[in-house]
């Protein structure tokens, strides 16, 4: 009787050496397989010769399209306007659609300028238009004209942009006999922080002070927000608001007071200085450049009549 245990080794054995002889013979039909496709693709790749024509028109419509984007970038001009004279005031008009037509108006200095704003894109970023150097922020409704006016001082290009800086213009102001006009001013500040000169209570608010020349005065503390958060003037009389900003938050790098066409930049520990004369009693919001931090004018009806009798302004100034 055959041994068992010994049929099953030699089958055993039988089976490792074929598939050891299998394995070989793979790795080397493997190997040829992989020289021979080595050789086709070898021969598949081979450099094709171009006509002088060809290499020619490729070099000369490269060198084409960067001369194309360098001239688009560089050396093209933006479409100019002179400013047409208009009972004594220099006036433009300006679409903007998909950015200004005309991007460049042409205007001299000393004499009052109206720049007509008709908004016809519904993108958001074209809802405002500023013009940084003459301290206006103002909003353009759609579809609407809506003029803005100032008057330029000193010759030099002055750029006015949308609200977030995307699409820009340029008013070119040239040389002639002007007088100067009245800017914010700025004054250097003490580093170390002082304590504001008005008492904080649940609303935050302040009644400016009346200066002899007439002028209603008060200090606003820009630090973790503004303080205080309201200020109480009267109508028809000059508002000056001083600024003292501490805080080094880029929110606070400009302050917008959009109802009265002011955008001034605030430079910190430096008390930077705003005027305007409001006329319609009302409130009226300011705010940093992002409009995360927001503070109210209160104006208030004027507190002397015609009759000479105090109203009721003077009575809420000297109860507070």
């Amino acid at each position: 009787m055959v041994n068992k245990t010994a049929l099953v080794s030699s089958l055993a054995s039988l089976g490792i050496a074929l598939g050891i002889a299998s394995g070989q013979a793979v790795a080397q039909m493997s190997s040829e397989q992989m020289q021979h496709s080595k050789t086709e693709q070898k021969s598949q790749f081979r450099r094709i010769e171009q006509p002088l024509w060809s290499k020619s028109a490729v070099t000369v419509g490269g060198l084409g399209l960067i001369g194309l984007e360098l001239w688009w970038f560089l050396l093209s001009k933006s479409k100019s306007q002179q400013a047409k004279i208009n009972q004594g005031i220099q006036e433009s008009n300006i679409t903007v659609d998909g950015g200004y037509e005309p991007s460049r108006i042409v205007v001299n200095t000393g004499q009052r300028v109206r720049l007509n704003f008709l908004r016809r894109d519904p993108s958001s970023c074209l809802e405002e238009v500023r013009l940084p150097d003459f301290h206006i922020a103002q909003n353009l409704p759609l579809n609407q004209v809506t003029p803005i006016e100032f008057t330029p001082d000193k010759p030099g290009t002055y750029e006015f942009t949308c609200g977030m800086n995307m699409f820009r213009g340029a008013i070119e102001v040239l040389s002639a006999d002007s007088t100067p006009v009245a800017t914010p001013t700025t004054t250097a500040q003490p580093t170390h922080h002082t304590e504001p000169e008005f008492s904080t209570n649940v609303e935050s608010a302040i009644v400016a002070t009346s200066t002899l020349a007439g002028i209603q005065e008060a200090t606003v503390t820009v630090e973790k927000g503004y303080q205080p958060e309201r200020v109480i003037v009267e109508a028809g009389q000059r508002v000056r608001l001083h600024f003292q900003r501490y805080s080094p938050n880029k929110c606070f790098d400009k302050l917008l007071i959009p109802d009265f066409n002011l955008a001034v930049e605030l430079t910190p520990n430096q008390t930077t200085t705003v005027e305007f004369t409001p006329k319609i009693p009302g409130e009226y919001e300011f705010t940093c450049g992002m409009k995360m931090y927001r503070g109210v004018i209160e104006v208030q009806a004027s507190s002397v009549a015609n009759d000479g009798k105090v109203s009721a302004f003077s009575t809420y100034k000297h109860n507070h």
